[in-house]
């Protein structure tokens, strides 16, 4: 049994609740918070300690069969909250709603644009606040029958159907991710909008027969669900930067390694810490990843040394700058290689023994923020490598769903890696400008959530890409264009006013 403590760290020990009265939503997550460890607080306003996390409920939508209505955020004391965080050096605030992005003949089209409308309000001050060191970050639940939502039988059967992981949300889905949004690190997530729907944000055509789902209760959070123990991961990538991190902190959590990478040296240094100081058992795997044969001889290797992978994270990259004016074909080819191509063999080749062998494993893949937005030129074959490692995550999602194997994606922004140290340094200096947060991720930062990928407590999330850029992919916000902040900020507390 490991000695370390396998859950996230707390970032507070105290939380306010902002969340209409007598609601079952809102008690629900009061005692959900007080389960992760939370005392409660009072208001920013209150004479009592302060508190450096806020939790915002809003769960009220009719197309889960919510008959209460909440009449939208309270956009004064979310605002009084930020600022009062702000004030103390920073802190962070979580909203918990049931907004759906798509479009449904059955919702009431005023009230969703209600919801969307705070939802847009909600990222407009997380990015005003991002740079005073508040972070704010959603959770956007599903059917979730302990948050007061209610449907018929055959109205839930028909809406599971088109879910990736087919059940309601249950509490300890919610728990964990709370857990996750409310500890010291990501200190870098902001912005970003949680899916814990099952994958229903990914548009899944059914082929069931209407009526026919019922709830996978098996595919629910065990008792512990941060603890890895007793799992053997691969991590591929794993000499430096983001997949050291990584494995260093999935072996907190209990799990034993089997490390990929290209340089022997760097990956025994990295194995040798992991088994000093946690005690798991690392096996290494010293292979290029740009060789097609690698993929199937790596995990040949992985398998005869470990005698079993569990589950596989793939944060292994390669960064190309290309220029028009010169044959970049060949290194074009070989990023494609080691961003694409690598993965998604070594995902197929396990995927098809952990369905002939009934496990259900998960597979996390590393992307980037360059798969979703253009920050520079030059960067076209790096940044579509990236997007089709991210869109192969989410058809391995659908996929293999029916083996109960969950595939998710984690984009980085700017991370102080030695990937990242090639960088021009006054290219960094610049585009600093337009990260919300105003500095980098550490490694740390992605490895806490990969790690919550990875385990069982994100259970409910599959063909999911969850942001830890800083807000740089999340918020995409525009350089000041009148005033600085402070005024825009100014200005929203005035208008909430009004």
């Amino acid at each position: 049994m490991s000695e370390h403590p396998v859950s996230p760290r707390l970032s507070s020990n105290r939380v306010e609740v902002d969340g209409p009265k007598r609601s079952a939503a809102t008690e629900a997550v009061r005692r959900l918070l007080r389960g992760c460890g939370f005392a409660e607080a009072g208001p920013a306003n209150d004479n009592g300690p302060a508190s450096r996390a806020v939790c915002v409920v809003q769960v009220d939508n009719p197309l889960f069969g919510v008959g209460q209505r909440t009449g939208g955020l309270r956009r004064s004391a979310i605002l009084d909250s930020a600022t009062s965080l702000a004030r103390q050096g920073g802190g962070t605030l979580v909203l918990v709603t049931d907004q759906t992005p798509m479009a449904a003949p059955s919702a009431d089209p005023d009230h969703a644009a209600r919801q969307a409308g705070d939802l847009q309000w909600w990222q407009q001050i997380s990015a005003r606040f991002a740079p005073r060191g508040v972070r704010m970050n959603t959770i956007r639940v599903g059917y979730a029958p302990f948050l007061g939502h209610a449907l018929s039988q055959p109205a839930e059967a028909e809406l599971l159907s088109h879910q990736i992981v087919r059940r309601p949300v249950v509490e300890a889905d919610l728990q964990a991710a709370l857990t996750l949004l409310f500890s010291s690190v990501p200190s870098t997530m902001v912005g970003e909008i949680l899916p814990l729907d099952g994958g229903l944000g990914t548009t899944l055509v059914s082929t069931s027969k209407p009526g026919s789902v019922r709830p996978d209760h098996s595919t629910e959070p065990p008792a512990a669900p941060w603890n890895l123990e007793g799992r053997t991961i691969l991590v591929a990538g794993a000499s430096s930067g983001i997949g050291a991190a990584t494995a260093i902190e999935l072996a907190r959590r209990g799990a034993d390694l089997v490390l990929l990478a290209r340089r022997k040296r760097e990956l025994d240094e990295v194995a040798a810490a992991i088994t000093e100081h946690f005690g798991s058992l690392v096996r290494t795997v010293d292979a290029d990843l740009a060789d097609p044969d690698t993929p199937e001889l790596a995990l040949a290797r992985a398998f005869s040394s470990a005698g079993r992978v569990d589950d596989l994270v793939y944060t292994a990259g390669m960064l190309v700058r290309d220029d028009p004016r010169e044959d970049t074909v060949a290194q074009r080819e070989r990023a494609y290689r080691v961003n694409t191509l690598a993965y998604a063999d070594m995902a197929e080749r396990l995927a098809r023994r952990w369905a002939t062998d009934g496990h259900r494993g998960s597979i996390v893949g590393v992307s980037s923020s360059s798969a979703e937005i253009a920050l520079v030129p030059g960067l076209y074959s790096y940044s579509s490598s990236k997007a089709a490692m991210e869109h192969l995550s989410l058809q391995l999602a659908i996929s293999l769903a029916r083996h109960r194997i969950r595939v998710n994606a984690v984009v980085p922004g700017f991370v102080d890696t030695p990937m990242a140290a090639t960088a021009d340094p006054a290219f960094v200096s610049v585009s600093m400008r337009r990260v919300p947060v105003a500095h980098p991720s550490e490694p740390e930062d992605l490895a806490a959530v990969i790690a919550y990928l990875a385990s069982p407590a994100s259970a409910m999330i599959s063909g999911a890409r969850l942001r830890v850029c800083g807000g740089l992919a999340t918020l995409g916000p525009l350089p000041a264009l009148t005033g600085s902040s402070r005024h825009a900020v100014r200005a929203t507390a005035t208008a909430v006013a009004r």
